[in-house]
């Protein structure tokens, strides 16, 4: 028995031999061009791994853009009820609403060969699938692009010059109210399955209380839970007449 198991193991050792070898010499033999692209092949396929994932195992529970925001966390914030009964309602518009919509999976354009792999990062496409609640402003096209590429739906954007928008992206809740209270705004709305809404609240009916500090955006219930947050800083409402300002003194 164990001069047989003996053979057997000769054999497949000399059989891996032999494919060692003719795998090895076969790639001595590849033409100069084909030996060229290969090398460019695997040279792709690294730098696409690269922005797909961290280059090491490693646990992330916020992104390095969400810890940085939480440095300008406001102060004196008080809970969510408050800022329903003693805040100041204000003024919202919705500017898409598709109430059957469903979040995807994936999209085409989260994929590594998509414009170099821009929104490909895995980590930062489960910290999306994370939230329902988005927020932006109008402030330059390369915001916008990545802003909605990020969140997945195409919505209108309006420069205003003198009346700033802050855009609002809420997942799977129907907005029915918004209320103020310093550095905190409220949106009350009655969570759904499905659904998508965008609507814009203008930053003159804001009044901050430390405007170097950020803005607390809650998303809650009618009583008072919340769904989801975003902090985002605060801008005037002539932040683009300033812009154009600052432009025509250089």
């Amino acid at each position: 028995m164990s001069k047989l198991y003996k053979g057997y193991a000769i054999c497949i050792m000399t059989a891996i031999c032999c494919l060692i070898s003719f795998t090895t010499s076969s790639a001595h033999e590849l033409p100069d061009s084909k030996s060229e692209e290969v090398d460019q092949r695997v040279q792709e396929l690294e730098k696409r791994l690269n922005r797909l994932e961290p280059p090491e195992p490693t646990t992330i529970i916020k992104s390095p853009e969400e810890l940085e925001a939480e440095n300008g966390y406001p102060s004196g914030t008080v809970p969510i009820p408050s800022v329903i009964t003693s805040g100041s309602p204000i003024q919202f518009k919705s500017i898409y609403s598709d109430p059957n919509y469903k979040r995807p999976v994936y999209q085409e354009n989260w994929h590594s060969t998509y414009w170099g792999g821009r929104w490909s990062y895995m980590p930062a496409r489960i910290q999306y699938a994370l939230h329902r609640l988005f927020t932006t402003y109008d402030i330059g096209i390369s915001n916008e692009l990545n802003f909605k590429q990020n969140v997945g739906i195409d919505f209108p954007m309006f420069q205003n010059s003198t009346d700033l928008d802050l855009y609002l992206v809420v997942f799977q809740t129907a907005i029915t109210a918004v209320y103020t209270r310093g550095n905190q705004i409220v949106l009350v709305g009655n969570p759904k399955r499905y659904g998508a809404e965008v609507i814009t609240i203008k930053t003159g009916d804001l009044r901050p209380s430390d405007r170097n500090q950020l803005l607390l955006i809650q998303l809650a219930t009618p009583n008072g839970d919340e769904l989801d947050y975003s902090l985002i800083n605060y801008e005037p409402p002539d932040f683009w007449s300033n812009q154009e300002k600052t432009r025509k003194k250089k």
